[in-house]
């Protein structure tokens, strides 16, 4: 602790960087490789685990919602037509003006239908 507060004392003295000569090429070289060594494990665990995991698990979500997606064309969601639902002031200023952007006909019954 001493050496590297003497060593700033004397850089701030001169002029120059505190911590620029403080490491030896033979510990920056070490440093290296332990980055080195870091980023090729990185880079196993990306290529060998997490790509895999999204691979098998984007499989078994798309899956399941093809599932519900099939369920809700033979059974579709019955309207319910609660007092708060479909107030209108004025016509939506897109489509057919009564449905939004996102009114999705399997998932959002309609009572004309």
């Amino acid at each position: 602790m001493f050496r590297l507060y003497q060593h700033a004392r004397t850089a701030a003295a001169r002029g120059t960087r505190a911590y620029s000569g403080l490491y030896s090429k033979e510990a920056y070289e070490a440093s290296k490789e332990t980055a080195r060594t870091a980023v090729e494990t990185w880079r196993k665990i990306s290529l060998y685990i997490a790509v895999p995991s999204v691979v098998i698990f984007s499989y078994i979500a798309t899956k399941d919602e093809l599932e519900h997606i099939h369920h809700l064309e033979h059974d579709p969601p019955k309207f319910v037509a609660y007092p708060y639902l479909r107030i209108r002031k004025r016509k939506l200023p897109y489509g057919d003006g009564d449905h939004t952007p996102f009114s999705n006909p399997l998932t959002n019954p309609d009572p004309e239908n």
